[in-house]
């Protein structure tokens, strides 16, 4: 199933949703109780910010819609005010909250508005959204919820617990900012939460051998003949379980070219490689991706930021960063019949 809905679709029906929700008053899980375990027909899908103003020293908390689900169908639901402020230039504090309030039906943490924020397959705490807010991402506009964690816990605390590998920011544009941010996955619907296997010393020397052969294969594939000058390596093996059968799924990544004492522009080949492992055979999924930047760039287009059960069924779905040159959108697979299935894409930002 493939269900990948252009964005003013998803807002128009988005528009109506939400009304529907605000009258029917969509449970919350609780805190303190455990996660409902028969399937959740609605779920949020979104990108907790912990973002850190560097010029005032304060920190802010965002949530960031990716995909809400319903009915077994991921629909893109953020709203984006780029062009609106783009046509309207500079708008001061005054105009910036005029154009907010006519978009306000529109926003999907009106109706939704307490998050369970997962990283790493932990539990960190439930998120509550206060009030919407219009934040910059590069040249992007877009409303987020600004809010704060219930009971004791501190954003700062929170922002320090995050990996420094989820660190991003943003300076400059048309207002003066410099933003340095840390990144979670949260739900509306509190998800089963289950620790990855532990794989052994000889089983990731395994991992990585078969990741180097099969990334180096899809590396070649799209160079379609093209010189990719050095060695492939592996960059990084994350070891889940998404169907919870005992057998692992590996993520992992892999990059040719373009060390740090190579000429500037060159070629760099990049794979993201899912394989799953059955009776110790390395089984290759067709979800696996590859591209080759021709501008030397460093930075990996492939991030799994998160493998979590969004619709209650079972079985982890692999939530996907994709990032290219000044862009960034999200990826949602379902695991079914031993491959990954890629349900949604968008809630993009960039220029």
């Amino acid at each position: 199933m493939k269900s990948i809905y252009p964005n003013s679709f998803g807002q128009a029906i988005a528009t109506a949703l939400l009304m529907t929700l605000a009258a029917c008053n969509l449970p919350q899980t609780p805190a303190s109780q455990s996660p409902v375990p028969e399937k959740a027909p609605t779920n949020l899908v979104a990108l907790l910010f912990v973002k850190k103003d560097n010029l005032k020293n304060e920190l802010r908390g965002e949530i960031y819609p990716i995909a809400l689900l319903l009915n077994d169908r991921y629909l893109e639901i953020g709203t984006d005010l780029t062009r609106d402020l783009r046509d309207f230039g500079n708008l001061d504090a005054a105009g910036r909250a005029r154009i907010l309030s006519l978009n306000n039906q529109r926003v999907v943490t009106n109706a939704i508005q307490n998050f369970t924020v997962v990283s790493n397959g932990q539990t960190l705490g439930e998120f509550q959204v206060e009030k919407p807010i219009i934040s910059q991402f590069s040249c992007s506009s877009i409303i987020t919820g600004q809010g704060n964690f219930q009971s004791q816990t501190s954003l700062q605390a929170i922002f320090d617990q995050l990996p420094q590998s989820r660190t991003g920011g943003f300076s400059g544009g048309t207002q003066q900012l410099d933003e340095t941010w840390r990144t979670a996955i949260a739900l509306s619907q509190a998800p089963e939460i289950s620790k990855p296997p532990a794989p052994s010393d000889a089983d990731l020397t395994r991992y990585r051998e078969a990741a180097l052969a099969f990334g180096k294969t899809a590396i070649a594939a799209v160079a379609n003949g093209g010189a990719i000058p050095g060695e492939a390596v592996v960059e990084s093996v994350q070891v889940v379980d998404l169907d919870q059968d005992g057998s692992p799924e590996i993520f992992s990544t892999v990059k040719q070219g373009n060390s740090a004492n190579s000429p500037s522009r060159t070629p760099t080949g990049f794979a993201a490689v899912w394989f799953s492992d059955q009776a110790g055979q390395p089984q290759l999924l067709e979800t696996t991706q590859a591209s080759v930047s021709l501008t030397g760039s460093q930075r990996f287009p492939y991030e799994l930021l998160e493998t979590i059960d969004i619709n209650g069924d079972g079985v982890q779905e692999a939530i996907v960063q994709r990032t290219g040159y000044e862009s960034t959108s999200f990826e949602i697979y379902e695991y079914k019949n031993k491959q990954l299935n890629r349900v949604f894409e968008g809630a993009g930002y960039g220029c």
